[in-house]
């Protein structure tokens, strides 16, 4: 516990910490209005949510970059089990907080669950993705961008040609609910595993631009 505070209180010595709280900020804010106004039918605005969870893995691995780190005890930790386990409880509670709204949704507008089903599973399968990402784009940041970009849209139109057939229809709010937290928990383990793969891997100069401008 003492660990995770001192790497917490650490973040605000990560790259553009301030823009970056920022743009956390911005992301939730839209992301909540969103889920507000579709009353939690669609994924776009519970995507954003979970999406502000990836800044805290960023601010970790940053500090990795900081000369005064990398000489520490702590240097090898900052790219390896930190961000991870940050990354996972953060994810953790947005997520909790965005079941708790859905199912509030579900049981007031229960006409609408199978569209709350069906864009939390969105939500869930994207989340997978999140964590995948974040392990292999801070250090291969281009391609990673890119297969991710590809790879949403494939699932986004998929996800839709599915619901348009009513596929979702035997899947129950409280299965995908618990699908989310099964998702969470493989998701950490497979990014933990690829940041343990690559530990040795140089951050990519695209990740941070700024940082390495600033060295020069």
């Amino acid at each position: 516990m003492k660990d995770t505070i001192k790497f917490l209180k650490l973040c605000k010595y990560s790259f553009k910490f301030k823009t970056n709280i920022i743009f956390l900020i911005i992301f939730f804010v839209i992301g909540l209005i969103n889920e507000i106004v579709t009353k939690g039918t669609q994924y776009l605005g519970g995507f954003y949510i979970v999406l502000t969870s990836i800044y805290l893995f960023q601010f970790v691995m940053s500090l990795s970059m900081s000369d005064m780190i990398q000489s520490s005890s702590i240097g090898r930790r900052i790219q390896l089990d930190m961000p991870v386990k940050l990354n996972g409880i953060l994810s953790i509670v947005l997520y909790t907080l965005l079941i708790i709204f859905r199912l509030s949704m579900a049981r007031i507008h229960p006409e609408n669950i199978r569209d709350n089903t069906s864009s939390l599973l969105m939500i869930d399968i994207m989340f997978f993705i999140l964590f995948i990402y974040t392990g292999f784009v801070y250090k291969y940041f281009l391609v990673s961008v890119l297969i991710f970009c590809f790879t949403f849209a494939f699932i986004t139109t998929g996800m839709n040609i599915m619901n348009s057939l009513d596929l979702f229809t035997k899947v129950s709010l409280t299965e995908v609910v618990i699908f989310g937290y099964i998702v969470i928990f493989i998701g950490a383990i497979l990014q933990y595993l690829i940041c343990r793969l690559l530990i040795r891997v140089p951050i990519s100069q695209r990740a941070f631009r700024g940082v390495f401008k600033d060295a020069r």
